[in-house]
């Protein structure tokens, strides 16, 4: 389930949380013609006085106030209309997805239903709100099986093969809907943010025809920079074709290449200290490391990490013995995107020549393959 899962965590976050936001937006559709900032507003019921609320723009937490007499405010400046996902609560916490611009926003909302807050603001906003409707079938099939399954205990195998049925369903269901809104709002920030979210699983074919669809602004927006840099990359090798160099820092700083691993087989591991399964593999990956190395089998392990002590500690609870790189940014690191690495753990064995003879090599398969190779 570790694909789907990071699928709807990465691909739906905004539309999980605001897929009920009501179209009220009265402000101007023109970015260009905003005030100096952004002004939110916000009102949400029954939210105790001295309650943090903060704001997570690209995975970090760039602002905070507390809600008092159930209203909060913050103001400040974005380059171009940037989605916020926003926290209420320290502990318990509820949450709802924005768009900010440089316009006056209001947020009316309420404790127990924050994530249908109404959201009044520019003209990304309208979008987001008109993109939401088209996929609240799809945010209510995912609530639905959250809420019936996630702490349900002794599911049977083949309830858990209908539930996975399903999620598939709904996902691909989620992703028609994403490209058809790219293809028909082509000028839009939604749309933009939509295929940089999708760049990586989509079919580089697709990404390419939406991304020349796009208008000539959005292909210069943040978001529209990195899917023509992602596009500029190399053809993700496949089995039987030779391994792409590339160079990483270890834990030291030092920068270290594939190419600089010898070993007859070499196994490249895609991991995170947050992946709770990567870490769970550890173990056995660490018991047939010491098997096979005398043998000519080594690892070198890619951190999708954003925090380099959270990774170092990771490696040093593990007892992690083999080369451990990674340049801190996350699944976007252009190495995975190369290897076009959608979930994790996973991984690629290739030879001495450099040949890569299997990919995604998970519970007994390593252990099977090594024992094949090795004979």
């Amino acid at each position: 389930m570790k694909r789907s899962y990071f699928l709807v965590m990465s691909a739906l976050v905004f539309i999980v949380f605001s897929c009920k936001q009501k179209q009220q937006n009265e402000q101007t559709d023109d970015f260009n013609t905003e005030t100096e900032g952004y002004q939110i507003v916000g009102n949400l019921k029954n939210i105790p006085d001295s309650t943090w609320i903060y704001i997570n723009k690209d995975n970090k937490i760039v602002d905070s106030t507390q809600i008092i007499g159930e209203k909060f405010e913050f103001t400040g400046f974005v380059d171009e209309p940037s989605s916020f996902f926003m926290m209420v609560g320290k502990t318990n916490r509820e949450y709802f997805y924005m768009w900010a611009e440089n316009v006056n926003i209001t947020v009316t909302g309420k404790k127990g239903d924050l994530k249908n807050s109404a959201i009044v603001g520019g003209k990304a906003q309208k979008d987001s709100d008109i993109f939401n409707q088209r996929m609240d079938s799809v945010s209510k099939g995912l609530d639905w099986i959250e809420k019936k399954y996630r702490y349900a205990k002794n599911i049977s195998n083949e309830t858990h093969d209908s539930i996975a049925k399903a999620q598939s369903k709904l996902l691909a269901k989620s992703e028609q809907i994403s490209k058809d809104f790219i293809r028909e709002f082509p000028d839009s920030y939604v749309s933009v943010h939509s295929l940089y979210i999708y760049n990586t699983t989509w079919d580089k074919q697709v990404v390419s025809e939406l991304y020349n669809n796009l208008s000539d602004r959005m292909k210069k927006s943040k978001n529209g920079l990195t899917i023509n840099k992602f596009l500029s990359l190399p053809e993700t090798p496949k089995t039987g074709e030779k391994y792409i160099d590339f160079e990483l820092p270890n834990t030291s700083g030092e920068l270290v290449k594939l190419s600089d691993i010898k070993g007859k087989y070499v196994l490249v591991e895609f991991w995170a200290s947050w992946c709770g399964p990567c870490i769970e593999d550890n173990p056995k990956l660490v018991k047939t490391y010491n098997t096979y190395k005398e043998k000519g089998f080594e690892i070198i392990g890619v951190s999708l990490d954003t925090n380099k002590k959270h990774w170092l500690k990771a490696i040093e609870k593990g007892n992690l013995p083999w080369m451990n790189v990674g340049d801190m940014k996350g699944s976007k690191t252009e190495v995975a995107q190369i290897y076009g690495v959608n979930g994790i753990p996973d991984n690629f064995l290739m030879d001495e020549q450099g040949i890569i003879v299997a990919k995604t090599l998970r519970g007994n398969a390593l252990e099977n393959k090594l024992k094949e190779l090795f004979q």
